[in-house]
């Protein structure tokens, strides 16, 4: 075999080597966008949830203080 031929196998090599890693890196990537996207969606629906908990808590406030104005009144 001569050098050029040995030269372009290893090129050949390290191509399908690199085009394995690049595979397996957007695999990873993917991976951890997935996971980043489900503890955001998580992250997102206790906030909400705590959200609807101050909102009527707040509400609740409110009416209370309605009902206390209305005292004061009659």
């Amino acid at each position: 075999m001569s050098e050029v031929e040995v030269l372009k196998e290893r090129v050949k090599a390290l191509e399908t080597e690199l085009e394995q890693l690049r595979s397996d890196h957007e695999k990873e990537l993917n991976r951890i966008k997935s996971e980043n996207y489900d503890a955001l969606e998580a992250s997102q629906t206790r906030y909400q949830g705590e959200l609807e908990i101050q909102r009527t808590n707040f509400q609740r406030q409110i009416e209370n203080l309605k009902a206390k104005m209305k005292s004061f009144e009659a």
